[in-house]
């Protein structure tokens, strides 16, 4: 007999051909993060700086290595198209607005100017969207990345992870997840200033001590079953006690045999009072694009909350039920996220 385990939290795209495409970004290891002070007005990051502009570019694979050609690149802001016909620089293109540019051969984006202010203090959404072709069909892929963005008072921490990579294959088997804290308006990196760091793999109940104290990682594919969420706690400093906030990241293995994919089942697709969401995890073989039935399966599920990257529940169960009681917490009305491992035999 055979034993079996997966983890995952995402949903993956089927192909007609049985294929499976995974779609994220490529990060140069610039956070996609700027804290305002709300008398001042000063931004930190300044992304006016080239040093400190975040860049992202699309990363499509698929489970059995197959040759992807992306076209049609587009981005939008905050739901409003970005057109593309400024000035040339270098192997990008500057927007209308002057505050993006892209490289239309990769679809790479990169912010140039700084989006918070006195007045744009609250997160803003970048969506990418694109045609990928594969085995001469086409199929139109997208995916967001949010920006946070905060009124800085003298007490807020905000912990980042970026990663170079967000898939790691059997040709690209590493990612390195590089941190950074911001207090206020001070970058703790740029100001040389330490803090501690200790590490956990998919919940805070499994931590990752031979990590602990190192700022940035290397993940290897031993590292990931499937899909991985790694979550870094921040300190002051390593002979504090209590951390000053966490920060989490989902690292996929595109080419590990089995994922588990949630969808949501329920007809609502976004909670609301009174209108909760359910999410049913299933085992895919992502060789054959199948499912799996499994026998004797072990499922645990939980409800993550993106700011505390504590869970709000935890069930014995592939399918769970997310309310307002999950997303409005004592840190405002949040999105949340869905994460699971499973084992079975066969």
């Amino acid at each position: 007999m055979n034993s079996y385990s997966a983890q995952g939290s995402i949903t993956i795209k089927r192909l007609r051909n049985g294929d499976t495409l995974f779609i994220s970004f490529d990060n140069n290891g610039n956070p996609l993060y700027q804290g305002v002070d709300p008398v001042s007005g000063a931004v930190s990051p300044d992304w006016t700086n080239p040093d400190n502009q975040p860049m992202l570019t699309p990363k499509v694979t698929t489970a059995r290595g197959a040759a992807i050609t992306l076209s049609n690149h587009a981005w939008k802001y905050n739901g409003n198209d970005l057109v593309f016909n400024g000035e040339t620089d270098g192997d990008f293109v500057k927007d209308s607005t002057g505050k993006f540019e892209m490289n239309p051969s990769t679809g790479a984006l990169k912010i140039i100017a700084n989006l918070a202010s006195k007045t744009n203090y609250a997160n803003d959404t970048l969506s990418y969207s694109c045609t990928a072709t594969l085995g001469g069909l086409e199929y139109n892929l997208s995916k967001d990345a949010d920006i946070t963005i905060q009124s800085s008072g003298a007490s807020s921490y905000t912990g980042t992870i970026v990663a170079t990579t967000e898939q790691i294959t059997a040709a690209v088997p590493t990612a390195t997840l590089r941190t950074d804290l911001h207090l206020a308006t001070t970058d703790y990196r740029a100001n040389n200033k330490d803090y501690h760091v200790k590490w956990y793999k998919q919940d805070l109940s499994h931590p990752w001590s031979a990590k602990d104290g190192q700022k940035d990682i290397t993940v290897g594919r031993d590292d990931v079953n499937g899909t991985t969420l790694f979550i870094a706690e921040f300190y002051e400093s390593s002979s504090s006690t209590t951390p000053v906030c966490r920060a989490g990241i989902r690292i996929i293995d595109a080419s590990d045999d089995f994922q588990i994919v949630y969808v949501i089942t329920s007809a609502n697709k976004t909670v609301d009072d009174g209108k909760p969401v359910t999410v049913t995890g299933k085992i895919v073989n992502m060789r054959t694009n199948t499912e799996v039935t499994a026998t004797g399966a072990t499922w645990v599920t939980k409800v993550m909350d993106k700011k505390t990257w504590t869970a709000t529940q935890t069930v014995n169960s592939n399918t769970v039920t997310i309310t307002t009681a999950d997303t409005d917490t004592e840190n405002g009305q949040n999105d949340v996220e869905v994460v699971g491992s499973v084992t079975w035999n066969d």
